[in-house]
């Protein structure tokens, strides 16, 4: 399979918004219940398709991609997949048999981690476009949200020093050699210890963005990139990341080691604030 275009991707994002997320978990701390809240969050109808739940995100669940009732396959453009890359031929022979039926189912998805060759060239020949190994959560914030992520990098680009002062509603950069200057200026910091080649840390950059926004006034964000700044990683005893540390009035007040739900951030700041 060769790959996938940005073009082509854009193309399935800002086209087709009715999503079978295949494998979604009613779990909040889970990946794919994080990314399935994220699109729904943008404008996407999420169909779950889980053996084990009667309903997810406030939608009915379906035990397979053929389970669902007739009416959502015919409207189904694009099967999600959160399953092993060893499990992925069975969801891409039912995502065939849909296409075939209706024709319009246009892409199966593979997430972040998730590869199968023999799917995809299958997907492919009967008329699907594919897209492998990578997160739509991820590359709908890259490619959709181009403008907010554009500027937030033009800012990201600027010395620490010009962002000492802190830019209202946007995350300040720490460094070992400003990390206290910054943080003891402010009543409450949330900090997200993070590196440019961890997944999961592109998956919760987006929710920090926001959040940062939302909380202006209220609340500081703040980003670390642990591969330059070893002396606050080992400080603090960071070991995996995404970690994010919430400080309060100069101390840690909390800190959250995985990757959770922006509504689980936003229940951790409220109970700090004031």
């Amino acid at each position: 399979m060769k790959m996938v275009r940005d073009s082509e991707i854009k193309e399935i994002l800002g086209k087709h918004k009715n999503v079978a997320v295949v494998g979604l978990s009613h779990e909040k701390t889970k990946y794919s219940y994080i990314v399935a809240e994220y699109l729904k969050g943008k404008g996407y109808r999420i169909i779950p398709i889980n053996p084990f739940d009667e309903e997810i995100l406030g939608e009915k669940c379906y035990k397979s991609l053929l389970e669902m009732p007739e009416e959502l396959q015919k409207h189904v453009e694009i099967i999600d997949i959160f399953r092993p890359s060893d499990k992925v031929m069975p969801v891409v022979d039912e995502a065939i048999q849909i296409k075939k039926k209706y024709g319009t189912l246009k892409a199966v998805w593979m997430q972040l981690g998730i590869i199968n060759e023999e799917g995809a060239n299958k997907a492919i020949a009967a008329g699907l476009k594919v897209v492998m190994n990578k997160c739509m959560m991820i590359e709908h914030g890259r490619l959709m949200e181009k403008n907010e992520n554009k500027e937030f990098e033009q800012i990201e680009k600027k010395e620490p020093a010009q962002l000492q002062g802190g830019v209202v509603g946007v995350p300040i950069q720490l460094s070992d050699s400003n990390f206290d200057e910054n943080v003891n200026k402010y009543d409450l910091v949330i900090i997200d210890f993070w590196a440019p080649w961890c997944g999961p840390c592109r998956v919760i950059s987006p929710v920090i963005e926001e959040l940062s926004k939302e909380y202006a006034g209220k609340a500081t964000f703040a980003k670390l990139k642990v591969d330059d700044n070893p002396l606050t990683v080992s400080r603090f005893g960071v070991i995996s990341i995404p970690t994010i540390v919430i400080m309060k009035k100069g101390r840690v007040a909390d800190r959250i080691v995985e990757i959770v739900t922006k509504n689980l951030i936003r229940n951790k700041i409220e109970e700090h604030l004031g």
